[in-house]
């Protein structure tokens, strides 16, 4: 899958960003930007000697590089000789780690199905589709670490893949024990999950409903999509099943 960094909640970052960045004087190429919908977060220093912009286009994060001569603008990313993103920094402080920060209490406080133990001292919440085959295999990688105790996942069920995700998530969330029903889900994807019971569909529809429209809120549309705070307490969102260093670091290792 493919990663992106979708940001949805950009109120508040660019609050605190909104004075300071008004004292400066806006080139045109950056007010052309502007009328067509981008909105400028603040902008920060590079070691191209460029100066970039954090901007967000449709809810999505991103860079924005203003020439020496002030007259064009350069939008995505900016490299060095190493691959080094000479914007992630800044944009990772502006507008992600703040947007990200106030999802964490929007997720503690969403459905989920815990996944490990409660003493684990890291916790991920991860946005699950039952037929989700990238869901089942982030599963399976933390697998170990869910067994030593280190660490809990905590599943935000949805339904967005199938037409019968919506049905199946809800049979896992609305059973009597969704924990135990989930990892039984696991256990039988491959010969289509377990048996749906329509009492349990019925009773876990509307925190499926309320899942699925907190991702989209969030600005994101696919699973896995996972948050989880790093060594220094930093917020941070992955989107799709992480390549094998991204995924060490997320679950702790």
């Amino acid at each position: 899958m493919k990663f992106s960094r979708h940001i949805a909640i950009i109120g508040l970052s660019a609050a605190l960003s909104s004075f300071a960045y008004a004292e400066q004087k806006t080139p045109e190429v950056i007010t052309f930007l502007q009328q067509q919908g981008v909105e400028v977060v603040d902008t920060f220093k590079t070691d191209a000697g460029v100066t970039g912009y954090a901007v967000t286009i449709n809810g999505r994060a991103l860079s924005v590089y203003l020439t020496p001569d002030n007259k064009h603008a350069m939008i995505g990313n900016l490299i060095d000789a190493q691959g080094n993103d000479l914007g992630a920094e800044a944009i990772q402080r502006l507008i992600t780690g703040p947007a990200n920060d106030k999802a964490w209490q929007r997720l503690a406080d969403s459905n989920w199905v815990a996944d490990g133990k409660d003493t684990a001292p890291r916790i991920i919440y991860t946005f699950t589709d039952p037929n989700c085959p990238y869901c089942h295999k982030l599963r399976e990688a933390a697998a170990a670490e869910i067994a030593a105790g280190t660490v809990q996942l905590r599943h935000i069920m949805v339904g967005i893949i199938r037409q019968d995700s919506p049905s199946q998530a809800a049979n896992i969330l609305g059973a009597a024990n969704p924990a135990q029903t989930l990892l039984q889900h696991h256990t039988m994807l491959g010969k289509g999950g377990i048996k749906q019971d329509q009492k349990a569909i019925k009773n876990g529809n509307a925190a499926v409903n309320a899942n699925t429209q907190m991702l989209q809120e969030l600005g994101y549309s696919a699973t896995p999509t996972s948050f989880y705070k790093d060594e220094n307490g930093e917020v941070v969102s992955v989107q799709g099943l992480p390549r094998p260093e991204a995924l060490n670091k997320m679950l702790g290792k």
